[in-house]
């Protein structure tokens, strides 16, 4: 499989470290508005620099296209991938409104090409053994989940920080666990409640999602932490299952956020060489595309995951 990928920031040269361990795949062509970037990358690659994406795409040899740019850039450049016959994984999320990841999708399906998107939490062990062990009965019927994701402050003039470009905290922390939820239970949501609390140098996002069955979801995010976690509680009539700390943040006195107001920038967080979960999914991903079996994520569940970042944000302040 011959990739080209668009996008050299930190989530490019991840996908370009995995990439590079696979057997009968090749990174052979690179796009980034920054030469400088893409040259660092190429050099370790052998592939060629492209300024111009719509000729990257348009070389017949390429069967996939790795989109890795800014939330706000998503679709756009998966658009014109896929109305090139060109195979896509995007970096979640697939886009800011379900309005736009319907269209992609739409656009799928008339190439007869696969869109895979990169919510890369269901393939750490730690969630996915929570769902499988959940989905055994272990804990018997779930009455609640409890999610926590926080990450420092993005960087002074980061796009991050422009709502517009990148969602804010929900699009960019919370919807990885509004999408392990949706993973878990389904999206039968009845009602969404959400609060914003801010200070400076802090952003907090608390969100409750409501079933038809009377299991409650609270989800939170952080932007401000002093240093990256994660974690779950799931609650079931036998049981629970946890991983991390589901750590109150600001409700207890905010102590995860760091003295240090200056500390800021993205973390990606980091992940285990013997099941490396950055490799496993894009490894799917592309095995998925090369027997045209069955995609471990689908675009529709990526829709759906925009969907609901969408209503907590509306129901902010509401």
């Amino acid at each position: 499989m011959n990739i080209g990928l668009i996008g050299c920031g930190a989530m490019g040269r991840v996908y370009v470290d995995r990439l590079m361990r696979m057997k009968g795949v090749q990174v052979t062509a690179i796009c980034h508005p920054e030469r400088e970037k893409a040259a660092a990358l190429a050099e370790v690659l052998q592939a060629r620099i492209y300024e111009s994406y719509s000729e990257m795409i348009a070389r017949p040899d390429i069967d996939i296209i790795c989109v890795t740019l800014p939330t706000y850039l998503h679709k756009e450049y998966v658009q014109q991938a896929l109305e090139a016959g060109k195979h896509v994984i995007c970096e979640k999320p697939l886009a800011l409104t379900e309005e736009d990841c319907a269209e992609l999708i739409k656009t799928s399906r008339i190439e007869g090409v696969r869109l895979c998107v990169a919510h890369v939490v269901r393939f750490f062990p730690e969630y996915r053994d929570a769902r499988r062990r959940l989905l055994s009965g272990e804990v018997g019927a779930v009455k609640s989940v409890r999610t926590t994701r926080a990450s420092l402050m993005p960087l002074e003039n980061s796009w991050f920080l422009d709502k517009r470009k990148s969602g804010g905290v929900v699009f960019d922390l919370m919807i990885h666990d509004i999408d392990y939820a949706l993973w878990l239970l389904g999206d039968q949501i009845t009602q969404i409640s959400a609060e914003i609390i801010t200070h400076e140098g802090v952003e907090q996002v608390l969100a409750w999602l409501y079933y038809a069955d009377g299991t409650t979801v609270r989800l939170g995010a952080v932007w401000g932490a002093a240093e990256f976690h994660a974690g779950f509680d799931i609650t079931g009539d036998q049981g629970v299952l946890s991983f991390g700390s589901v750590r109150e943040d600001m409700e207890s006195g905010n102590k995860a956020v760091h003295e240090n107001l200056s500390d800021r920038g993205v973390i990606i967080p980091e992940a285990s060489e013997l099941e490396d979960p950055y490799y496993c999914q894009l490894l799917s991903f592309i095995r998925a595309i090369e027997t045209n079996s069955p995609l471990p994520i689908t675009a529709e569940e990526a829709c759906s995951a925009v969907r609901i970042a969408n209503r907590i944000v509306g129901g902010i302040g509401s």
